[in-house]
């Protein structure tokens, strides 16, 4: 499967996680290019999981700030994340 190039600084993170979840998967990565190897009934399952892996560590990443400042602001630690 091709990743948009918008989601490679996500990439290796995502398949870090997947490699976690799906220890007996086949993971190969080149690029933009990621080949999973496993049985062709698993594929579809796989690859949903993995794109929703990817789209999970860029929203987690881009809202890792927010979260932060709200964090900081609620329990008045701000000092505590510098």
């Amino acid at each position: 499967m091709t990743i948009e190039p918008e989601l490679c600084p996500w990439l290796a993170d995502a398949v870090a996680r997947f490699r976690y979840l799906y220890p007996n998967v086949h993971l190969s990565i080149s690029d933009q290019s990621v080949t999973l190897a496993t049985s062709d009934d698993q594929m579809p399952a796989l690859v949903q999981d993995f794109m929703f892996c990817l789209y999970r560590q860029k929203i987690y990443s881009e809202t890792l700030p927010l979260r932060t400042m709200l964090i900081e602001g609620v329990t008045g630690f701000a000092s505590r994340s510098a």
